[in-house]
């Protein structure tokens, strides 16, 4: 039944995002957490899981993805949903990956 409804919202995409902190200080577990918590009609559902990937200097960057519908949720929505959140931690959000599913 959870799969007919789905398919009522048109195409879906997988899009697997890298947010970038301003510094090693930011928690980016916090920030994971919280962008989890985020809902919209055009969302999905979150990754289970989430990695930390080492950029330089002891700063990491969170890669984290999201289930999306094509018609209601494109990547710069999203990025306007997680900066509102963390607007001071961030300094950019960039796609990763993206494949329709």
């Amino acid at each position: 039944a959870a799969r007919k409804a789905a398919k009522g919202k048109g195409e879906r995409s997988l899009i697997v995002l890298e947010i970038k902190p301003f510094d090693a200080e930011t928690d980016l577990e916090l920030i994971a957490k919280n962008v989890k918590t985020i809902e919209h009609e055009g969302i999905q559902n979150w990754g289970l899981e989430h990695k930390f990937i080492p950029i330089a200097f002891g700063v990491k960057k969170l890669a984290i993805s999201a289930v999306v519908y094509d018609d209601y949720m494109d990547v710069d929505k999203l990025s306007e949903l997680i900066n509102e959140l963390h607007e001071d931690d961030i300094q950019s959000i960039d796609v990763q990956a993206m494949s329709k599913v």
